[in-house]
């Protein structure tokens, strides 16, 4: 019996990954919890599994035993099947970038995306931790990620992490890409923001424009350059990433300091929350769209359980719609939220598109 409990259970992860329900609330955030490692580290968790199997396999299995059989046959072939699938993801990139399916998908990223799952370093990358753009301590601290290069006109990439607004922090997601960009030639750096009732809105909007104004501040000490300056958001850091390119130099937003300059030369959202804040208007990126938007990438998965794509999509077409700058909208194929949580395949794929996306719009700027 508890073997048939064991494999059941991996096969409920297993399934949930496979067919996860598209649904908001709470049923939907805890098809996130179940499924999001599974769908993301599936090589890892096959290795764990058939150790774990192994230990409590009796040594002569009886034909009461085709249950449990049956179901650690399922757990396995489901497992390699998500791992299999994650090109699904690359497909759909190099097709809306107009990449070459080598580029970004190759054999390198399948091997570093299976053998180092957990690599939150990369060789040739420093991290500068903890600085301060603000006064309140934690909330306004920021890391900055450089390359072993010696360029004095590096790109600046600002990145702003996920969590509801109420939890999270600088060094959980996007460790993957921002150790990539920089050891493209980019200057990057990841900020904390105010959260919970501090950071009600604009409060963490605020913060978001403060990093801006501390980056051109500080971009000639780093080797960087002011003007070239993009934004990078994940699920409510998407929200705040893209409400800051689309209100840049707003004054109403950059109270005490509504003479410095907050432009931005483009705008990556990924996973992102893209829904109002509160009734005022200016809280929602959908009321904020106008015709001189800075370029935007913006990546949803199709199965994301916690902010169904069919937001997001509308933001973007509503940007697309009015914009005069391009608009990219990638929906990855049997993808759940925080697909970047681990140094996984799709992470890494989703870096090189992110990567080749600001590339391209910086170099065309």
């Amino acid at each position: 019996m508890g073997l048939t409990i064991v494999t059941a259970v991996w096969a409920v992860f297993v399934a949930l990954s496979w067919w996860s329900p598209i649904r908001a609330g709470r049923w939907g955030v805890a098809a996130f919890l179940l499924s999001v490692t599974v769908n993301e580290v599936p090589i890892v968790l096959l290795v764990v599994f058939v150790a774990s199997l192994a230990a409590q396999v009796p040594t002569a299995l009886t034909w009461n035993d085709w249950l449990p059989a049956a179901l650690a046959g399922f757990v396995v072939v489901g497992l390699v099947w998500l791992q299999v699938r994650a090109a699904s993801s690359w497909a759909r990139l190099a097709a809306a970038m107009g990449m070459e399916p080598a580029k970004g998908g190759g054999w390198g990223v399948w091997a570093g995306g299976i053998l180092l799952l957990f690599q939150r370093h990369r060789r040739g990358v420093r991290r500068h931790r903890n600085l301060a753009y603000g006064s309140e301590g934690r909330a306004h601290r920021l890391d900055v990620y450089r390359g072993s290069d010696q360029s004095q006109e590096r790109p600046i990439v600002i990145h702003l992490h996920g969590g509801g607004f109420v939890q999270g922090g600088k060094s959980r997601e996007s460790v993957v890409l921002l150790n990539q960009l920089a050891a493209h030639g980019w200057l990057c750096i990841s900020a904390n923001y105010l959260l919970r009732a501090a950071g009600v809105f604009p409060h963490s909007l605020v913060d978001a424009k403060h990093v801006i104004v501390w980056a051109k501040e500080h971009a000639a000490e780093y080797g960087a350059d002011p003007t070239q300056i993009f934004l990078v958001g994940t699920s409510a850091g998407g929200h705040l990433a893209l409400s800051a390119a689309l209100t840049q130099n707003d004054p109403e937003l950059q109270p005490n300091f509504e003479d410095r300059d907050t432009t931005v030369a483009g705008v990556v959202v990924l996973y992102g929350y893209l829904g109002p804040r509160t009734t005022d208007p200016s809280s929602s990126p959908a009321a904020l769209v106008h015709p001189d938007a800075p370029p935007a990438l913006m990546i949803h998965g199709s199965h994301d359980s916690m902010v169904a794509s069919v937001g997001p999509r509308s933001v973007a077409t509503a940007l697309r719609d009015v914009s005069r700058a391009p608009v990219v909208w990638i929906e990855l194929p049997h993808t759940q939220h925080n697909f970047d949580l681990f140094a996984s395949v799709r992470a890494r794929m989703v870096a090189n598109a992110t990567l080749t996306f600001l590339e391209r719009v910086r170099t065309r700027g």
